[in-house]
């Protein structure tokens, strides 16, 4: 069932359009992340969705209720969307504690002193904050603070909670992890989710379905690893880093059609010493538990994963699994 659906939304700044008839649909419990390079529209959906902008024309179906409705004159406020918030730069104010920052928002919308009591504890216990309550947002390290902000999102029970790019301001294993318990935490409570990023791993870690947006436009909407795995055109495989692109010629060894450059996954690469391609070892980084090897293929520089140490200078030989190979006509 859909939680939310967007329908032929537009967004123009002056004479320059944002967002050209957005189709989207939402279903409950699912995570949807807007993905794409600066400019592209993402985060200018979500603020329409928030009720921070307001759309030219389109509409934004919340389950029974219109947030938005261009053509009927309908833009609901902000505070009467039952959304839930979590910002990149946490959010919190610095003079309240764990459990107060969590309350505040149900302090304003009146809630009774026991019930706020309650779901305080019950949010800060499902984020494993509850030790913390007590404690000013400056003894909290990065990690902690945004699962505090989670815990405000959630303490109202929002129909639906946005994110904009939660993660960017955490280190590397940091963001990984809150990464996996953000997508744990959402299936476990059942929620519906929103998410802004421009970081494809985040993307990766966090989504059911992943819209890639490109000049206001949904480019290309499916499951990560239907994105990954076939991207729509040279364009999406580029910024998905999906894996090598090459000439047709220079991997199949004779034109395929109208086909002038394929995407071949670094996984397809195979090292064999009876292989047909011949290439020279660039560089090989020890990464995780295997070797990402680049190499010069035919003057194009390719990654092959491995695990052996190759030497800068070594030739090598490579064949490729022409089954995992996608051709593509030139951008």
């Amino acid at each position: 069932m859909s939680q939310l659906s967007i329908q032929h939304l537009s967004k123009a700044f002056g004479h320059t359009a944002i967002l050209r008839d957005i189709n989207l649909e939402v279903e409950q419990g699912s995570f949807l992340t807007l993905l794409g390079p600066s400019g592209c529209g993402k985060t200018t959906l979500l603020r329409i969705i928030a009720g921070l902008e307001q759309a030219d024309q389109g509409r934004i179906q919340a389950g029974e209720r219109a947030f938005v409705d261009c053509a009927a004159g309908v833009e609901l406020p902000v505070q009467q969307r039952r959304l839930g918030f979590v910002f990149q730069d946490y959010g919190l104010w610095p003079h309240m504690s764990v459990a107060d920052n969590v309350a505040f928002p149900l302090q304003m919308a009146r809630v009774r002193r026991h019930d706020i009591a309650v779901r305080v504890r019950e949010v800060l216990t499902a984020v494993r904050l509850q030790q913390h309550a007590d404690k000013l947002p400056e003894k909290l390290s990065g990690g902690q603070k945004q699962r505090v902000s989670i815990a405000r999102a959630l303490a109202a029970k929002p129909g639906l909670i946005l994110f904009d790019e939660p993660l960017s301001n955490l280190d590397a294993n940091l963001r990984e992890e809150l990464g996996q318990e953000i997508r744990l935490l959402s299936k476990q409570l059942g929620l519906t989710c929103i998410n802004v990023t421009h970081d494809r791993r985040e993307a990766q870690i966090l989504s059911d379905q992943i819209a890639l947006m490109k000049d206001g436009l949904c480019h290309q909407l499916g499951a990560p690893e239907q994105l990954f795995r076939a991207p729509v055109d040279l364009w999406a495989a580029r910024f998905l880093d999906a894996g090598n692109i090459l000439p047709a010629a220079t991997v199949m060894g004779e034109p395929q059609g109208t086909a002038q450059q394929v995407l071949v996954p670094r996984g397809a690469f195979r090292l064999a010493e009876d292989a047909p391609l011949q290439a020279a070892v660039i560089s090989s980084l020890y990464i995780e538990d295997r070797y990402e090897v680049t190499a010069s293929l035919d003057g194009h520089l390719v990654k092959v994963f491995t695990h052996q140490l190759l030497q800068q200078g070594q030739p090598i030989r490579l064949a490729v699994d022409h089954q995992q190979v996608l051709s593509y006509t030139a951008d």
